[in-house]
């Protein structure tokens, strides 16, 4: 059991450190993407307010 969770363990550990040195590479297309999201976001939820102001 303790060699099994520590191969979980060990398989976690890698995960987490390959998506933090994925989002060091990438971190301008992330960022752009993300910025793009929020505003979409805040657009459609202008558009709804506005929808039930009218």
């Amino acid at each position: 059991m303790k060699q099994f969770c520590r191969r979980v363990k060990a398989f976690f550990k890698s995960g987490i450190s390959s998506v933090f040195a994925f989002c060091k590479q990438n971190k301008k297309s992330i960022l752009r993407l993300v910025g793009k999201f929020v505003i979409y976001v805040c657009k459609t939820v202008i558009e709804l307010l506005l929808d039930n102001l009218f």
